[in-house]
């Protein structure tokens, strides 16, 4: 069964929400600010229903359309459960936003190693921490996919200077993702895609780096 992957870059820091549609149901990972009329567009335009609405991690540019998405689409809002803190109370990281958060309380909860059935997708849930403790990626074998959020980027990583971020975890993040095939394609929260294959190179450097 094809499956058809939606990019639409949102919000003032362009972050990739991805919608995932097949045989009319769709999944989406992110919901940053301004995404909710987009999506809702695709939707419509698809004849497609959203089951669940997937969040990578709780930095405000990865959540603002969260609540407002499950108001109108009555999908679930799935995450880790080290979001859950920020997901009922959301904040800006630094300095105020010229917005509010609305909160949006997980509906259901995934953690390292559990599984997240899509028809004809199984993605495999990967705690990611470093830029969050809270991150996940959603990896998918058979496709050779992996949804990262702000784990990993072309030529780098998510930041981790910022509250809650560590590079010590980073590393241990980024050693993890050397053990999956090279032709798996990475699909970052921002920016172009990449592969596992192409970012190796530097990534062996930096833990072998951190080994010595």
């Amino acid at each position: 069964m094809d499956v058809e992957i939606v990019t639409l870059p949102c919000g003032p820091l362009e972050t990739n929400p991805y919608l995932l549609i097949a045989d009319r149901r769709a999944l989406l990972i992110d919901a940053p600010p301004d995404s909710c009329l987009p999506v809702l567009d695709q939707l419509e335009h698809r004849n497609a229903r959203l089951e669940r609405i997937v969040i990578t991690h709780t930095h405000w540019d990865h959540i603002v359309d969260a609540a407002k998405l499950r108001r109108e689409t009555g999908a679930p809002i799935v995450a880790h459960p080290f979001a859950v803190p920020r997901l009922e109370q959301p904040r800006p990281l630094l300095g105020e936003l010229p917005f509010a958060i609305e909160p949006a309380p997980p509906d259901e909860l995934v953690q390292d190693g559990d599984t997240l059935d899509f028809t004809p997708l199984r993605f495999r849930i990967i705690h990611t921490p470093g830029h969050t403790p809270e991150q996940i990626s959603l990896y998918e074998p058979s496709r050779g996919w992996l949804f990262g959020g702000d784990t990993l980027f072309p030529g780098g990583y998510g930041r981790v200077d910022l509250p809650g971020s560590s590079m010590d975890e980073t590393i241990r993040t980024l050693s993890r993702l050397l053990e999956l095939p090279d032709e798996v394609v990475v699909f970052p929260g921002h920016g172009p895609t990449t592969t596992i294959g192409r970012e190796r190179p530097w990534i062996e450097q930096l833990v072998g780096a951190a080994d010595r």
